[in-house]
């Protein structure tokens, strides 16, 4: 028999680590000058490295639900020139972090799944950087930091397949400092006494152009941590 959830309050945190990569294009400088550097990136597979670190804690009692996610992000890629032997190639970074709060309402629940329909507030500080580097001319360099927030709206599924494996699927989608933002997460976890062993796959896209800093991009990759239960 699968094991439901329990209606009881509770507290979960967990720290996970985050491989990550960068897939789009960042833009630094104004546009109607002569110093704007724009990149295009892909190649995900090849430039993905530990590029981020995650702290997630929730509370849960009944129906009602609260969670809050803080991240740290450091992805790089890179690309060939754009101008040809004039320079050696084209570097991109995008680093910072993204804080997101959120509160849910179970909608639905049946045996050992259920849903939750959420709402709540991402706010980010990050730093692009587009390089590129030496060749037949020297290296340029350009670099702009912003803050902003975006309000957000989604979904979490939750089960329970086993006394030991979950499932995870959340989504959501928002906008406000950014023209559109979407996240999603797909996890699967291992369950102790304790707590959990969870890893899956997280999905950040962005589309913010303002104030001489454009980031279209995705910040994606493969996740692993512990959920501690309290």
């Amino acid at each position: 028999m699968v094991p439901g959830f329990a209606q009881e309050t509770e507290w979960r945190i967990a720290p996970y680590a985050w491989i990550a990569g960068l897939d789009g294009t960042v833009g630094v400088g104004d546009r109607n000058g002569g110093d704007r550097l724009d990149g295009n990136f892909g190649q995900l597979s090849s430039n993905m490295e530990l590029g981020g670190a995650m702290l997630y804690a929730d509370w849960r009692r009944g129906r009602w639900s609260v969670f809050g996610d803080w991240t740290y992000v450091k992805v790089e890629s890179n690309a060939s020139s754009p101008l040809g032997l004039l320079y050696g190639g084209l570097d991109g970074e995008v680093k910072g972090h993204v804080v997101q709060g959120a509160a849910g309402y179970e909608i639905h629940s049946e045996g050992g799944s259920r849903v939750d329909a959420l709402a709540g507030i991402r706010f980010y500080d990050l730093d692009g950087t587009v390089a590129l580097q030496p060749g037949l001319l020297a290296g340029r360099r350009a670099s702009q930091r912003k803050s902003w927030a975006d309000g957000v709206a989604g979904l979490r599924w939750q089960a329970r397949l086993s006394d030991h494996w979950d499932l995870g699927l959340y989504g959501d989608v928002g906008k406000g400092g950014s023209d559109f933002t979407w996240q999603a997460f797909a996890s699967i976890g291992y369950r102790f006494s304790w707590g959990s062993i969870v890893g899956g796959w997280r999905h950040l896209y962005v589309d913010y152009d303002e104030d001489n800093l454009r980031i279209d991009a995705a910040i994606t990759g493969p996740f692993l941590g512990a959920m501690f239960r309290f």
